[in-house]
Formats: structure tokens, sequence, C-alpha cells
């Protein structure tokens, strides 16, 4: 069975690559150069993603995972949500597969919120390109007016959301 993300995906393709082929009238072959580009330099990135979690379920000790990741593991899964996200580099491809993998292992609603939303504010791989393309300056005061979020919505998850929206992909 396909997921609705699949589905919907799918769907808008079929859309979107059909009104490419209505504007061109016919096999839109620019469109298709395109999307083979986008596919070579993204499917290693994938690759690498889902090799990478399926090791780590090998490697991150499930013990582990429920002392300092877990519900249990409370502020301290927060914490190393909002540490590992900001670390982590590259872009969905990269983000999301460990997500996946720390809801697999048990982990728990604050730590993955924390972990994605640090990922997505604070990856510090992006800062050298955010600072050339904006400079430094706008690139420090987004950090200043960001750095927070990241813990403080890990810990709303974790104190009020979880006991009602228990994570379920396990």
């Amino acid at each position: 069975m396909l997921a609705t993300g699949t589905v919907i995906m799918a769907l808008l393709a079929v859309l979107f690559f059909s009104l490419a082929a209505w504007k061109e009238g016919g096999v839109p072959y620019h469109s298709l150069s395109e999307s083979a580009r986008t596919f070579a330099t993204t499917f290693p990135l994938i690759l690498c993603a889902f090799l990478i979690e399926g090791a780590l379920k090998t490697v991150i000790p499930t013990e582990w995972v429920q002392k300092w990741l877990a519900e249990e593991g409370g502020i301290r899964g927060v914490a190393l949500g909002v540490i590992a996200g900001a670390l982590t580099p590259g872009g969905p491809y990269t983000s999301f597969p460990i997500a996946l993998v720390l809801v697999r292992a048990g982990a728990g609603l604050g730590t993955v919120v924390s972990y994605l939303t640090a990922w997505s504010l604070l990856s510090f791989t992006r800062y050298p390109m955010e600072a050339a393309f904006v400079g430094p300056k706008i690139t420090v005061l987004r950090f200043l007016l960001t750095f927070w979020v990241p813990p403080f919505v890990g810990l709303l998850a974790h104190r009020f959301i979880a006991p009602f929206f228990p994570l379920s992909l396990r």
C-alpha cells in the first residue's frame, strides 16, 4: 500500500508533467533533462542517507536511545536533538531519514521535533553560504533571533503534546 504522501507526489508529478507537455506541444524534453540532472545530483545523497539510516539502527543501542532520547530522556533528549540537528549537514534527503531512524528507535517527540527544527533553523553547515549571500550581519542576526526556537518547541512537544501524541512509526 502506497503512503498518502507518495500518492500525492505522484499525482502532482503527473499533473505538472502533463501541463509541461501541453505547454510544449509534445514531450517536454527540457523538463525531462532538468529532472534527470536533479536525479543525478540527489540520488547519491538519498542513497547515503538510507545507508546511514540502516547503519544507525545497528550502531545505536536501544538502551542508549531509551536513556537519552526517549520520553524518559526529557530535556537531555531535547538538547541532543538540537545539537544533532544543528550539526546535520545537507538537505531533507539527509535529515528526514535520520528523523525516521530516531522515531523508529524510540526517540521521544520532543527529541524529534527539536532535531528537525534545529536542522531547519540552525544547521551550522549552511552559515558560510548564508553569510556569503546575505552578509555576516544578517546571518548573525538570524541566528540570534532563532537559536532559542528548537529547544523551546522541543520542550513544548515533550511536555504538552507527547502525552497525547505518541509516536507510532516504531
